[in-house]
């Protein structure tokens, strides 16, 4: 599938921004949550900022939560001069675990090597058909800071920054995201007025 013809603008009236705050309706995540099954089996892995109301939110529609927080882990790493590889180890689940996983925006924070690294790892531990939600910042919100997206009622996303952990940040176009996400299909993507994109990603 063409993912610019899948491409959808969220209407300005459902878009809240601020110089401190953002907020939407998240079309991606309604995807992503009714993909997953809902039976006992069904599990999604997400890489973080771990956030209480997202595990709550989750909670309530995802047999099994798993939670590794690659931000905090790459944060520490940096800080300690220490080689970006070996965060990766953390992410140590069998092949074919996930029917889903939370990616957020960590690969903005990642440059093309590393991000290639994690791509790989995400496609190995998704099941057939699992899907991953990612986030791609606009330039105009360009920030060493890295943010949670925090899931409201109705899937209302507000924006947090989170002022304890920063990392640059990569921007990258539409084309450059399709490159570093291949071997997985690109199913839709949707672009916020205030410059954030929601992409998903299958494994066939």
């Amino acid at each position: 599938m063409n993912i610019y013809a899948a491409s959808e603008h969220q209407h300005p009236n459902d878009v809240k921004s601020g110089p401190e705050a953002t907020e939407y309706t998240s079309n991606a995540l309604k995807l992503f949550i009714e993909s997953i099954d809902p039976q006992p089996k069904g599990q999604i892995l997400d890489l973080g900022p771990a956030c209480h109301e997202n595990i709550m939110y989750l909670a309530q529609w995802i047999p099994k939560l798993y939670i590794c927080d690659m931000f905090s882990r790459l944060v520490q790493c940096l800080h300690n001069k220490h080689p970006v590889h070996q965060i990766w180890r953390q992410l140590d689940y069998p092949p074919n675990s996930f029917d889903g996983i939370l990616l957020w925006e960590l690969a903005d924070r990642l440059d093309g090597q590393e991000v290639g690294t994690l791509v790989k790892l995400c496609y190995t531990m998704l099941k057939p058909g699992g899907l991953i939600t990612m986030i791609v910042s606009g330039e105009q919100r360009e920030s060493s800071v890295v943010n949670s997206f925090v899931i409201g009622q109705n899937l209302r996303v507000h924006v947090r920054p989170q002022s304890h952990l920063q990392l640059p940040l990569c921007g990258r176009q539409n084309r450059d995201v399709l490159d570093m996400m291949s071997p997985l299909t690109p199913v839709r993507s949707f672009v916020y007025r205030h410059g954030l994109r929601e992409f998903l990603f299958k494994r066939d």
